[in-house]
């Protein structure tokens, strides 16, 4: 299960960067550079790591972690002028973010579990 929550966060790092070589290609700014990519990254593993360690999961656990990630995103996401999470990355890192919570056990959740914190 791990593995396949490592790929969709290489899915959406390599995302990340098509999208910097596109703008790149065209000669523009994508506003971001592949330092805030790797520590986008490095957030989503972060919170991966943290949720396979939690022993005993509860709600509260779990989503102490997903208010953890998604304010470490706001931040990131702050230094680029709001450059790196843009419409697609959004939609992929929020349901990311919330199969992730599921998978590891969290039990009730209604609609957009980021969305009390998220400002992407």
């Amino acid at each position: 299960m791990e593995k396949d929550f490592r790929k969709q966060i290489d899915d959406i790092e390599e995302s990340m960067y098509s999208y910097a070589r596109e703008c790149k290609s065209d000669g523009d700014d994508c506003g971001y550079s592949p330092r805030h990519i790797r520590r986008c990254k490095k957030i989503l593993q972060t919170y991966l790591s943290h949720l396979s360690k939690i022993t005993a999961p509860t709600d509260g656990a779990i989503m102490a972690e997903v208010e953890k990630a998604v304010l470490a995103l706001n931040r990131l996401n702050k230094k680029t002028d709001y450059a790196l999470i843009e419409t697609d990355e959004r939609e992929v890192i929020a349901e990311f973010i919330q199969t992730v919570a599921v998978a590891f056990g969290l039990q009730e959740h209604d609609g957009d579990i980021t969305e009390e914190w998220r400002e992407w």
